[in-house]
């Protein structure tokens, strides 16, 4: 190893204790290190943590997308009842009753025929 000395050198006490813990120091960051890896618990926590997040995503751009379409669909149903309220206005008067009158018979008939059940 390069960071050992040559035995042809004395080293002193304090040398030896020195690089004693110097090599404790770098073992136990090692130690740290391979710990870390073989935390299969904590990998596992991450990956659900992750899935979660992503699942998180996906449902806010469902819902992004959803509430476009609603309202895209609002904005269409508004347009087509205002073309739909002017085509009837634009009927003759006759045709507007008789219009009326076939919505009350309909109504009249889904009533009666509602009590009898």
């Amino acid at each position: 190893m390069s960071d050992s000395t040559p035995s042809d050198e004395k080293q002193t006490p304090e040398q030896i204790q020195a690089d004693i813990e110097a090599r404790r120091e770098r073992l136990a960051a090692n130690v740290d290190a391979l710990s870390d890896k073989l935390d299969v618990k904590a990998h596992a926590q991450e990956a659900v943590h992750d899935a979660g997040a992503k699942v998180s995503g996906a449902v806010s751009d469902a819902v992004s997308g959803a509430k476009e379409s609603v309202g895209s669909a609002a904005g269409s149903v508004a347009e087509e009842s205002r073309t739909l309220v002017s085509r009837f206005r634009a009927l003759p008067s006759a045709t507007q009753a008789a219009i009326g009158a076939g919505a009350v018979a309909l109504v009249v008939a889904l009533v009666v025929r509602s009590a009898r059940d």
